[in-house]
């Protein structure tokens, strides 16, 4: 069974579950009502470069949680001696169920950020070339994150023995190693958001890697 299939399986999966169709509806959703009742934030910065700001702190999280819980139950449920039985390769199931959530979340945050162009649009405050180019690289930097944390999600589920544990491992170790995207901005390195980008990929290959190695070694 070829990774392209249990892409579309788990992407199929995830798409008609009520967390994901919530998400994709109560994030722009959210986004806006914050952005509307707070009257100081209001003026001084647009929806769109708001709803970059949330797409890039919240998505990572949700995505870690979604793959680590996931990949806990299915455990605990005894699904993966099922699977196996089948040709289908161990790496398969892992990089399926991490690119399925990544594609995901990545929609919600499409529709959030569409959401505030529209929103800008209609008042009239549409952003410049330049403050769109900052926008889309802040978005970019947040799904730099976003894979980061989405590959520990992954290696944390696998390692976990229980929800609550990888819940915990989620919000204080992915969302540490993530946050390292943030250090070239910080620090006002040259071309931050390309080092980020690179730091981003290069840490989502690795979580991956080792993964895939402990869950090939595991007995089911």
């Amino acid at each position: 069974m070829s990774l392209k299939i249990m892409y579309r399986d788990e992407l199929e999966g995830f798409s008609k579950s009520r967390v994901m169709l919530v998400l994709w509806i109560g994030l722009p959703l959210l986004t806006l009502l914050i952005h509307v009742f707070q009257p100081k934030m209001n003026r001084d910065i647009s929806l769109t470069l708001f709803s970059a700001f949330i797409v890039s702190s919240i998505s990572g999280t949700l995505a870690a949680i979604m793959l680590t819980v996931a990949l806990i139950h299915e455990k605990s449920r005894g699904v993966y001696p099922l699977f196996l039985v089948r040709p289908v390769k161990r790496r398969s199931i892992l990089l399926g169920k991490f690119f399925a959530v990544f594609t995901s979340i990545a929609v919600a945050a499409l529709i959030t950020i569409l959401t505030g162009l529209i929103y800008d649009g209609l008042r009239g405050g549409l952003l410049n070339e330049k403050a769109l180019f900052e926008a889309g690289k802040s978005v970019l930097v947040g799904f730099s994150a976003m894979g980061i944390a989405s590959a520990a999600g992954i290696l944390i589920g696998v390692l976990s023995p229980s929800v609550l544990v990888g819940v915990i491992l989620v919000l204080y170790g992915a969302n540490q190693i993530s946050s390292l995207t943030l250090l070239p901005a910080m620090f006002k390195w040259p071309h931050a958001w390309l080092l980020s980008l690179a730091f981003g990929v290069v840490m989502t290959c690795l979580l991956l890697f080792i993964a895939v190695r402990i869950f090939e070694k595991k007995q089911f």
